[in-house]
């Protein structure tokens, strides 16, 4: 069974357990490197299986390998991104997680491993999600960063739950669907950012087409859709809305329920979507700038007429879908 798959079971087992309450659609964790403890830090807010799968697919199974390999010190100064510091979102069906992780050391003063905190939501609007939480989360970051104390850790995380369980309390919204602009592929293609007569977005549904489109079998003999990533260009708007977008264009396009995992360096233009499982290959791209992963956007395919010709008739109707 793939990550993937089980992670569509915890989220599903989960959504059956979850309660009403707004207090408890938010969960606070924190794990990775901090000066307050010698080695990793001790779990600190793992309340769900949904949290502890995140630590586990990231951290582990995905930063971790990367450091094992030794992947990132074969790359040259010119093509590392420099330290960790980057916000995500993972959509996963009724649930959010979003995060941020910052370059950190231990208290033996190693500092391959970041530190990240993040934040659980279940069945709260998506908008209101990145509104509230990822300002919050930078907060969390300056006050572990500002200490070396383990207990003044653990009380960040436990403020930081207690204050967002109450902004979710007075949110007035109901859960919306992920898909927050109908017309979003329309919205992309208006973008400057991809280029003379939208050609960069062309190359990027290419690109979906070409990869994602190719299925695999999983241990249960059913079709999985491939992983993928992609570097996106973030747009000249807003790095918010620019998350909006694409994660509204590829769930309509994909299917709500497909995992999606969103990484934003929060120093660089451009931000990698991860499609289905993110494995220690595709998470290579959180230190791999684009001398090594260029923006899909600028990948030179060979795009024949037919192709083109359906992508502008998905760009069309996606224009048709325009909301006031």
């Amino acid at each position: 069974m793939t990550l993937v798959s089980i992670l569509k079971k915890i989220v599903q087992r989960f959504n059956v357990k979850a309660q009403d309450a707004p207090s408890e659609k938010v969960f606070v964790a924190a794990f990775g490197k901090h000066p307050g403890w010698d080695d990793h830090i001790e779990d600190i807010g793992f309340e769900t299986d949904i949290l502890v799968a995140v630590k586990r697919m990231i951290y582990v199974q995905g930063i971790g390998a990367n450091i094992d390999s030794g992947s990132w010190d074969k790359l040259q100064q010119n093509q590392l991104i420099e330290g960790f510091k980057h916000v995500f979102v993972w959509c996963m069906e009724k649930n959010v997680v979003v995060g941020r992780m910052w370059s950190s050391r231990d208290g033996k003063g190693r500092s391959s491993y970041p530190m990240a905190a993040c934040v659980q939501c279940c069945q709260l609007p998506l908008r209101w999600v990145l509104e509230n939480i990822v300002p919050r989360l930078e907060k969390i970051e300056e006050a572990c960063v500002s200490t070396t104390s383990p207990d003044k850790v653990r009380m960040t995380i436990e403020n930081a739950r207690n204050e967002l369980r109450q902004l979710a309390q007075e949110c007035q919204s109901p859960p919306d669907s992920p898909v927050v602009y109908p017309d979003a592929l329309s919205r992309l293609a208006d973008n400057p950012e991809m280029g003379p007569n939208r050609e960069g977005l062309l190359r990027i549904l290419y690109h979906i087409e070409r990869e994602v489109g190719r299925y695999r079998l999983n241990s249960d003999k059913t079709r999985e859709l491939r992983p993928t990533l992609l570097r996106v260009p973030v747009l000249s708007s807003a790095s918010q809305e620019s998350m909006l977008l694409w994660i509204s264009f590829l769930l309509a396009e994909l299917g709500r329920s497909t995992p999606l995992l969103v990484l934003m360096p929060l120093s660089e233009s451009w931000m990698d979507i991860i499609i289905g499982e993110p494995t220690e290959s595709r998470l290579y791209c959180l230190r791999a700038n684009v001398a090594v992963i260029p923006l899909t956007s600028s990948i030179p395919y060979n795009m024949d007429a037919e192709f083109i010709e359906r992508a502008d008739k998905l760009i069309a109707d996606s224009g048709s879908d325009k909301t006031k």
